[in-house]
């Protein structure tokens, strides 16, 4: 893996600063060739009511002129190039470069609502070391919009329990201190289920806020996303990789049976998924979560 790092400062176009408390906040996008969609995220970081101290993107192997497109428009970013790591190692290598307390992410082709930071500021003020939001997922792939969590309706505090259930929260509206997310070692899966199993991790050990309905993020599925879905393959491996790490971080019994139940009804299921939500609803729809 190679990796460069560029930072170029604070300059006149969409400063970071002032900051309106103590806290240091820290934005990490992860990228790879998405030139116009990160532009809108970066914009929408810039735009933020409490601005971010900085914002730190990963291009995670692009090829189509992604780190010198933004270093040119956006030269207050730091910028760290990589070869191809994946989501969650590119998000643990920009958590690396960064040097806020707080921990923000946004995926590349995602983008928050001005108030983004201001609505999950308050929550970690409060004591909570994992804040997240709603985020509206706008679906250009089967058409139509929905929440996360489900109708915009999320668990405050200890939330573990909840998670094994489903997935409720997305890192484009979470925050987190950096403090928690060292504890439990970062991203420590990748590709698919890279996001679920760090909040599972955080959940055994600290309570969630829940900053409630009104999005906090707008969320585009489309063609290219992760959640979009190839091949029944790419969920049977996740929910394997999530077996296999409640083992290895010793999660109660009940939470690995969770996942070897979801592991059985994927072997009996033969629907076609085209997406994540997809899936979701064909396990709603039989109770499971």
């Amino acid at each position: 893996m190679s990796a460069k790092v560029t930072d170029a400062g604070q300059s006149d176009a969409g400063p970071l600063s002032p900051r309106q408390d103590s806290m240091r906040i820290s934005c990490v996008i992860p990228t790879r060739d998405r030139i116009q969609m990160v532009q809108r995220a970066i914009a929408s970081v810039l735009a933020q009511e409490r601005p971010c101290d900085e914002i730190v993107v990963v291009d995670d192997g692009s090829v189509d002129g992604t780190a010198d497109r933004l270093a040119a428009r956006f030269p207050q970013l730091r910028l760290l190039r990589l070869s191809g790591v994946g989501p969650g190692q590119a998000r643990n290598a920009g958590v690396g470069l960064a040097t806020g307390e707080v921990l923000m992410f946004l995926d590349s082709d995602d983008e928050w609502t001005p108030d983004h930071v201001q609505r999950l500021l308050p929550l970690l003020n409060g004591g909570y070391a994992v804040a997240y939001g709603t985020a509206r997922t706008l679906d250009l792939v089967s058409g139509g919009e929905f929440l996360i969590p489900d109708r915009g309706v999320g668990p405050t505090g200890a939330c573990f329990d909840a998670l094994l259930r489903w997935c409720f929260l997305v890192p484009s509206a979470m925050a987190v201190r950096r403090a928690a997310f060292d504890r439990v070692g970062g991203f420590v899966l990748n590709d698919l289920g890279e996001d679920w199993g760090l909040f599972l991790q955080l959940a055994q050990h600290y309570p969630f806020g829940f900053a409630g309905p009104e999005p906090i993020t707008v969320r585009y599925l489309h063609e290219g996303s992760q959640c979009r879905l190839h091949n029944r393959q790419t969920i049977f491996a996740a929910v394997s990789a999530l077996h296999q790490l409640g083992w290895e971080a010793g999660w109660h019994s009940a939470a690995t049976a969770r996942f070897s139940e979801l592991l059985s009804w994927l072997n009996q299921k033969d629907d076609p998924w085209t997406t994540v939500h997809e899936w979701y609803l064909s396990m709603k729809r039989e109770n499971l979560v």
